[in-house]
């Protein structure tokens, strides 16, 4: 009866040590999005065979990436800003509906932004280059949008 609970600790060993050995694998490079903007730079010029156009893409990329980037940055601003009026009691409603007319005001121009990049990728890119671009793309957006 005893033995059981000794093969159950060895066992459970075992698993630990396999489990500590593939942690320590190979060193692999952190996701951040100026990796991932190079990755999918990368990937446009060998996926799009012109290289004006290759050029063209790799920057509307580069200039998405900003977009969320000025994004993240004036988000924290703004939270500082909100925190303020909010904690000020004589903010009137004015005031905090004039921060709120503001904030909405630059959410529209970065969707305006990202929507005329967005159009400007579709009429520079093929169908083919389009769906083959789409996995390096999602990736470089799932670390961009991590920022937020």
């Amino acid at each position: 009866m005893k033995k059981l609970p000794i093969v159950f600790r060895r066992i459970f060993l075992l698993l630990l040590i396999t489990g500590l050995a593939a942690c320590a694998g190979k060193d692999k490079q952190e996701k951040t999005p100026d990796h991932l903007t190079g990755q999918l730079r990368q990937e446009i010029l060998k996926t799009v065979t012109d290289p004006e156009r290759a050029s063209q893409a790799a920057s509307l990329a580069e200039s998405l990436k900003q977009i969320f980037a000025e994004s993240d940055k004036q988000y924290k601003t703004d939270f500082e800003t909100f925190q303020s009026i909010n904690a000020n009691f004589d903010t009137t409603d004015a005031e905090l509906q004039a921060f709120f007319d503001r904030i909405n005001s630059q959410a529209k121009n970065r969707q305006a932004r990202v929507l005329a990049i967005h159009e400007e990728m579709r009429t520079l890119l093929t169908a083919e280059e389009w769906k083959q671009l789409n996995d390096a793309r999602e990736d470089a957006l799932k670390v961009d949008l991590k920022l937020l």
